[in-house]
Parts: structure tokens; C-alpha cells; sequence
């Protein structure tokens, strides 16, 4: 049988230490959501100023958090196959955090990518019933991934 897996594009231009299996990571969430597999997904690992210049310029103040996510909701006219957008990972944040909480690193990671994907998938968290709903699931995809962590972000 020919399993058609998401296309995973990683950008990690300051070489940073990284999981390396986004793919099932992502397969995962997909599967999890009964969403088609046919996506394409760019995670993206940037520095501080980086993640400040992007807040900027999508929220009009600079601050640094540990991940937004960008929809694209395109079809890849070679593929096919539908863009669903970047998730961006502000490695020195993520590092910083997953000391403050106790957690493994590969698993603050794996965090960042399971909730840019679900904002992708359409997840929000502004009011208490959205963020009820995404911090269910969130935690559904972590359990079932075998990821474990002492404590999670607001």
C-alpha cells in the first residue's frame, strides 16, 4: 500500500539541535484530526530578534514568544497538495522555557510544533471555551505521541 505521508520542510539556519521526526509527528496530528495527509507544513526554528521582528510586523509591537503559526491555505500547483502554513519556533525562547518548566527540550519542541498545527488546523485559545477545547486536544495529540511534560505554557 503506498502511504502518502505531509511534506515536513524544515528551515534551521542556525543549525540548532532539533527532533527528527517531524513527519510522524505531523502524520499524527493529521490523523488525529481525520484531516487528509496530503499537507505541506514549513517549521521554521528562528533567534530571538527574529521572533521579535515577526511579532512586530504581524501584532504592531515587538516581543518574542515561543511560536506563532501562519496559515496558508493554498494547493501547491506542482503537488498538489494543500499548504497549510508555517509554524515558527523561537529556539532561545523554547530552550529558556523548557528549563523554567522542568521539561525535556525535544519534548517543549514537539509542544510548539502539536500547537502551531493545531492553530493551523483552525484551533484558537482567545476565549475559555476555545482554550479548553485546544488545551484538550493539545493534550490528547501530546499523550498519544508520547510526549511528556511536567508543566505547560499559558
Amino acid at each position: 500500500m503506498n502511504q502518502i505521508n505531509p511534506e515536513v520542510i524544515i528551515i534551521n539556519e542556525e543549525n540548532y539541535k532539533i527532533p527528527h521526526d517531524f513527519v510522524g509527528l505531523i502524520t499524527s496530528i493529521l490523523f488525529f484530526e481525520n484531516e487528509a495527509l496530503e499537507k505541506v507544513v514549513t517549521i521554521s526554528f528562528v533567534n530571538q530578534e527574529e521572533m521579535e521582528e515577526l511579532y512586530n510586523k504581524y501584532y504592531g509591537y515587538a516581543q518574542s514568544t515561543d511560536v506563532l503559526s501562519f496559515e496558508a491555505g493554498e494547493i501547491d500547483p506542482e503537488s498538489g497538495k494543500e499548504i497549510l502554513g508555517d509554524i515558527v519556533i523561537c529556539y532561545p525562547f523554547v530552550d529558556h522555557q523548557s528549563l523554567t518548566f522542568g521539561n525535556e527540550l525535544f519534548d517543549e519542541i514537539k509542544l510548539m510544533v502539536v500547537h502551531g498545527m493545531l492553530h493551523l488546523l483552525g484551533y484558537d485559545h482567545n476565549t475559555e471555551d476555545q482554550k479548553s477545547e485546544m488545551w484538550q486536544t493539545q493534550s490528547e495529540i501530546l499523550l498519544a505521541n508520547g510526549i511528556k511534560l511536567n508543566q505547560l505554557p499559558e
